[in-house]
């Protein structure tokens, strides 16, 4: 492409050979040469064989998704096939049928409807004196794509709610519902009903409390995105921060809010396409403030860090 776009330009053949370190016969055939060289199709080393071929057809017939390693292994054991699994699998990639895929359908809230809510673990950091296993509670606004992310040592259902509630009064209130995940936090699984400690504990917020669908993780998905950021972005920056001596709960969680300022509030969202600071701003103010009295009760002691406002 270089050697065609360089030789419309006016460079003649002798310094298209030279910059490119080519004998001019080769440049020449090159230039003659209308398109990219062709190559011919891998000879297969182990092709299937007829029998092999119908075994194939009949257990993909039944299971479509079969895995190609039990494929192999069945090839191997009762067909007596030579190949390797590689070489099996590429063969067996245009045999697959077609599995139909449920669409992708995106759904925005509207501004101060629906928040967001998981556990994300982040493994094993320093605390005190020790190295513990950490855990991130995160809740997301529907609308403006606001994070907000508090940091646990354990995620049983007081801790999962006290952090929660602190995420919530980070996001400057909350909204009229919060989708969870189907954790035993927030659902009994043996009555198929919600905690009632949850419905609680939403009452006393004003909001409703919603479970995302089963097998549907795609459901919660604004606040599976934020997830993979904090494993993708968040820390390897934590990484190059400076710890204090004998790190705190309180001091995650201020890096992570610093994280969130620095990284998140100023960036334009692919999907909104707006900044993620100013849509918060006005989503904010059709939040539910949380009573102090809630945040007290929660934390059973302690200041209660203030909502950060943004800097935009």
């Amino acid at each position: 492409m270089d050697l065609h776009a360089l030789h419309r330009l006016g460079w003649s053949i002798s310094a298209l050979a030279r910059k490119f370190h080519l004998n001019r016969r080769t440049v020449r055939r090159e230039l003659a040469v209308g398109g990219p060289p062709g190559y011919p199709p891998r000879a297969l080393r182990y092709p299937f064989t007829a029998a092999q071929l119908a075994h194939i057809d009949r257990r993909l017939a039944v299971c479509p998704s079969l895995r190609a390693t039990d494929l192999h292994h069945e090839l191997r054991t009762e067909y007596g096939y030579a190949g390797s699994y590689s070489t099996c699998r590429r063969q067996l990639v245009p045999l697959r049928p077609a599995i139909p895929v449920e669409p992708e359908v995106r759904f925005e809230t509207a501004p101060g409807v629906q928040t967001q809510a998981d556990w994300k673990h982040i493994g094993s950091w320093p605390l005190g004196d020790e190295m513990v296993e950490l855990h991130a509670m995160v809740a997301v606004l529907g609308h403006s794509r606001r994070p907000a992310i508090r940091m646990a040592t354990s995620c049983t259902r007081e801790v999962s709610f006290e952090r929660l509630v602190r995420c919530l009064n980070d996001l400057g209130g909350v909204t009229r519902e919060i989708l969870t995940d189907r954790d035993t936090v927030f659902w009994i699984s043996a009555s198929g009903t919600l905690s009632p400690e949850w419905v609680d504990l939403c009452g006393l917020l004003g909001t409703v409390p919603r479970l995302c669908r089963q097998y549907r993780p795609k459901t919660k998905g604004k606040v599976e995105r934020v997830n993979r950021e904090i494993e993708q972005s968040l820390l390897a920056w934590l990484t190059g921060e400076v710890l204090p001596p004998r790190p705190t709960i309180l001091d995650y969680d201020q890096l992570a809010e610093r994280w969130i300022e620095e990284r998140v509030l100023p960036r334009r969202h692919r999907t909104t396409g707006r900044i993620v600071g100013e849509a918060w701003a006005e989503e904010r103010r059709l939040l539910t403030p949380i009573p102090v009295h809630v945040l007290q009760r929660l934390a059973g002691e302690g200041e209660v860090r203030p909502v950060l406002k943004s800097r935009l």
